[in-house]
């Protein structure tokens, strides 16, 4: 197996998303009004949570709707189809920030309401699958296989599953679970090596060219996961007001060592910490990096000092400088939404620290409330960026989203 070095779990259990609608479908085809130029007449996307539409640490109809692909597919004019999920979703989106409260009457961590029974038999362009590594979409038994996996690709692959529709077209953002779930625990060692990366990623391109000649495309890079809200300034634990938030947060009154936490440090700072403190996974004490005061995993896990910080700036640059000569080496297009990130961020529109007391919008406007995953607004983002990307490499004429 190309991918078989253990993975770190994800704790997302604090925060929500901000903007996540309750309702749902039964329809899981999108139409535009008129396809944009031919080399759309079938458009696929390949990815993970973001691409499938995951949001507030959950995925639901609606949440699924608000996916990049989907709104790029309308504006390609192209008919899209996605696994629209039944009822509250699998697992409901969170709707509370504080409380934990999920969409949907009894909705819990496990609630899984299934397929919508109309669209299960589906021809699917979003083939994307929460928890996707670089490995799993070309298997059907990687380490992300999960209740999604079979919901939605019913014992196939992403590759194959995207090769059903015939593509002419087709979207590949593939490889932030290599380095997310480590990097947020103070972990980046954990990351798929690049030799691996290589490996995994380039199978997944070859057999997807080779399954649809003349297929076009465009790859979209990794993400910085230090530009993501889910990080946070350490500094941060300096502010009165801020530790007083976290107090409340966690129900715990937290020790901040102050021989690690000082005004320059420069690590940051996992918010699954908040759900690791208040459940008692996690000491209620802080350190800033390792050496402090506190006894192990405090001022580890959970944290991303300087070194390592560039430890994982240098793992995402050796994915993304691969995704780029891959996509030159197959004739597609590459995004790299990393600069529109930071663009947010420096504009203070992604902030560095996370208002405690808000329960709907913790992370400002363009993240949903699990500091990971993009809101509905950054969708649109994303989908713009794409289509000047698009139209620039094969002098298409797709219009934004206004």
């Amino acid at each position: 197996m190309s991918h078989s070095h253990s993975r770190v779990p994800r704790a997302l259990a604090f925060f929500g998303a901000a903007g996540v609608i309750a309702g749902c479908t039964s329809d899981s085809t999108v139409l535009g009004p008129t396809r944009a130029d031919p080399i759309f007449q079938s458009y696929v996307a390949i990815g993970n949570s973001i691409t499938a539409g995951f949001q507030s640490d959950g995925i639901n109809d609606s949440t699924q709707q608000r996916s990049y692909a989907v709104l790029l597919g309308r504006q390609m004019g192209t008919r899209f189809a996605y696994p629209s999920l039944a009822g509250r979703g699998c697992r409901p989106p969170l709707s509370n920030a504080l409380t934990g409260a999920r969409v949907g009457t009894g909705s819990t961590a496990t609630t899984c309401d299934l397929r919508n029974p109309t669209s299960a038999t589906d021809i699917l362009n979003n083939v994307a699958v929460p928890g996707a590594t670089s490995f799993d979409p070309d298997t059907t038994v990687g380490p992300a296989n999960s209740i999604l996996t079979a919901l939605f690709l019913g014992g196939k692959t992403q590759v194959q599953k995207a090769l059903e529709a015939q593509p002419t077209f087709a979207t590949v953002w593939i490889g932030n679970n290599d380095i997310l779930s480590f990097a947020i625990a103070g972990q980046p060692a954990g990351a798929t090596p690049q030799a691996t990366f290589v490996k995994n990623y380039s199978k997944m391109i070859n057999d997807l060219v080779a399954g649809a000649p003349g297929l076009k495309g465009v790859l979209i890079a990794v993400v910085q996961v230090a530009g993501a809200p889910v990080l946070f300034d350490a500094k941060a634990l300096l502010n009165p007001a801020f530790l007083a938030g976290l107090n409340q947060a966690t129900g715990k009154t937290i020790a901040v060592d102050p021989t690690t936490c000082t005004a320059t440090t420069t690590s940051l700072i996992g918010v699954p910490i908040v759900a690791a403190i208040k459940s008692g996974a996690y000491p209620a004490a802080i350190a800033c990096g390792k050496g402090g005061p506190f006894p192990a995993p405090v001022g580890d896990l959970l944290v991303l000092d300087a070194a390592e910080q560039v430890q994982v700036q240098g793992i995402v640059n050796g994915y993304n400088t691969y995704i780029k000569a891959k996509a030159d080496s197959v004739g597609f297009a590459y995004y790299d939404p990393n600069g529109t990130l930071a663009a947010l961020k420096a504009s203070g529109a992604i902030p560095s620290v996370p208002n405690l007391a808000s329960t709907t919008a913790p992370f400002g406007a363009y993240f949903t409330l699990d500091g990971i995953h993009p809101s509905s607004a950054a969708h649109i983002v994303i989908a713009n960026d794409l289509v000047d990307v698009i139209n620039t490499k094969y002098g298409t004429h797709l219009s934004k989203i206004q």
